[in-house]
């Protein structure tokens, strides 16, 4: 059954790493932009209290039903359109100045249309007027004087439209002859002449107030729980969107993932950061510690690499400078030598070389004197105990008389070629076929030669070093790495002849992340 997961769950994985990993920025965006919103709401804004009410807008149809036919505007088939306008209708000029007379000194100054607004309710022939202001009680009258107003204005409206109306039948009442005035068409004039006398008294303007504005109780601004809620979720969106744009931007590796789904070639140990202390390395500082433990998973697992061929000689390169190839030589070397392993350690890096400053070894004597002719492998050999580091420089008898490799102090010892003075052709050394020759000649004293070559953007050494070794490996340092250099990487795998045998992740994540990952227990 496979139960790998799907590339929709790998990449949703993915994005909830990379929230994680900015989970800082997260936080503080959140806290910041919601505390400020909130905050500025509650000092800066003043309290405003709003009040509403509510006129039913109808059709009585008694104009029809009186003189059969209509003599106000009918919404017909457009009631929505009919409303819209009887909504601009309410804040009108003749409106305004009836309620800014209604309200006088108690609008101390203020335009009242300003504070108002109105709106058509959803699905019913309902006007809305609410009125907001810091004073409820003020908020309330002012929509009130506004429903008051509006139906006053509306009233006296149809009434001028009503006595309007009257004129063209009273000027033909008056033309009719005394002979005419019993007859049927001066009784039907009359009657319609009636009938208008008649809407006038009942007139309401088809408008009734349902809902009375009254003085609210509570504010309806500011609510800081409302802006406290509006703020975090688009806190959360800004936040979000500042972590993806900073991933994005980012050229630097921050996980190990980021490196795998990106080079086809396993993470042999993930280092954590630690500290060194006075130059000394973590192996013989803190050898319970979870830095040593994780140099002991390197060793292990190389150990299952390659199982059907042996192997006697490793580079160990880097995609930049300073990702901590050199540390990752010494430590495995130290590493190595404790489980019994005979090592021999080349500076392979002739451009800048730090292992003689690493092991505290003397480095007047090295690489470029054995290919110059001025000294031999042995002589160039410098010892060193992985117990503890003794800067012993062991030539000619001093080597045979401790019968290469034979026990100090109980424990294999280390040995180390150093760089020797720097040339001013490294490239061509590097690529001779004498440092083939001196790979060669170690590998068979040792049962693994450990080689500190250059790094490969730096220059092509670690190229030509690789055509001469068994297989490499190669270090990557999180959160200093670039990600282009994986491309190089990807590079060195498809043309060198050796075997890559993976990668080492140096700067991962601390201590407590380590016992996760690789089962670390404290004694």
């Amino acid at each position: 059954m496979d139960i790998t997961p799907s590339r929709g769950v790998k990449e949703f994985r993915e994005q909830i790493g990379v929230i994680w990993r900015h989970k800082w920025l997260v936080i503080l965006s959140v806290f910041i932009i919601t505390t400020v919103a909130t905050g500025a709401t509650m000092i800066f804004s003043t309290t405003q209290y709003q009040s509403s009410t509510e006129i039913l807008q109808q059709d009585s149809g008694i104009d029809r039903a009186l003189i059969g036919s209509s003599i106000f505007q009918n919404p017909g088939d457009q009631p929505e359109r009919y409303l819209d306008t009887a909504a601009e209708l309410v804040v009108s000029p003749n409106v305004n100045a009836a309620v800014s007379k209604d309200l006088g000194s108690q609008l101390g100054g203020k335009n009242p249309s300003s504070l108002v607004s109105v709106s058509v309710v959803s699905q019913a022939d309902i006007l809305k007027i609410t009125a907001t202001d810091h004073d409820p009680k003020l908020a309330a009258d002012i929509a009130n004087s506004y429903a008051n107003n509006y139906i006053a204005w509306r009233r006296q409206s149809d009434g001028a439209i009503l006595k309007q109306a009257e004129v063209p039948i009273q000027a033909q009442l008056a033309n009719m002859t005394p002979d005419q005035t019993p007859g049927s068409a001066y009784n039907t004039l009359n009657d319609k002449l009636q009938s208008l006398k008649m809407l006038q008294s009942i007139q309401t303007g088809n408008l009734e107030i349902v809902n009375q504005a009254v003085p609210a109780t509570s504010p309806s601004s500011p609510k800081p729980v409302r802006t406290g809620l509006l703020a975090f979720f688009s806190s959360l969106v800004f936040a979000f969107g500042a972590v993806f744009t900073v991933e994005v931007t980012d050229k630097r590796i921050r996980q190990s993932n980021e490196i795998t789904t990106r080079v086809e070639k396993p993470i042999l140990a993930s280092i954590p950061a630690y500290r060194a202390r006075d130059g000394q390395l973590e192996t013989l500082l803190n050898p319970a510690g979870p830095g040593s433990e994780a140099f002991r998973v390197l060793k292990t697992n190389l150990s299952y690499m390659e199982p059907d061929s042996e192997i006697k000689s490793i580079m160990i390169s880097s995609a930049e400078p300073n990702d901590g190839k050199s540390t990752t030589v010494a430590n495995l070397a130290i590493t190595l030598a404790r489980g019994g392993k005979k090592i021999i350690v080349i500076e392979g890096d002739l451009r800048r070389p730090v292992l003689a400053d690493y092991l505290d070894l003397n480095n007047s004597s090295g690489i470029t004197n054995i290919i110059s002719g001025n000294s031999n492998l042995r002589e160039s050999l410098q010892i060193i105990e992985a117990q503890e580091l003794s800067n012993q420089n062991l030539i000619n008898d001093s080597v045979e008389t401790n019968q290469l490799f034979g026990g100090l102090n109980g424990t294999k010892p280390i040995y180390c070629v150093t760089s020797g003075p720097l040339p001013p052709n490294p490239g061509e050394i590097v690529a001779s076929e004498k440092m083939s020759t001196i790979i060669a000649d170690a590998a068979k004293y040792a049962d693994l030669v450990l080689v500190d070559a250059p790094p490969l953007i730096a220059a092509a050494d670690a190229t030509s070093i690789a055509a001469r070794v068994d297989a490499a490996i190669l270090v990557v340092k999180l959160d200093a790495t670039a990600k282009k250099s994986l491309g190089a990487i990807n590079d060195f795998i498809a043309t060198v002849p050796c075997k890559v045998l993976g990668l080492v992740v140096t700067n991962a994540p601390g201590f407590n992340s380590y016992k996760k990952n690789y089962g670390y227990y404290d004694a």
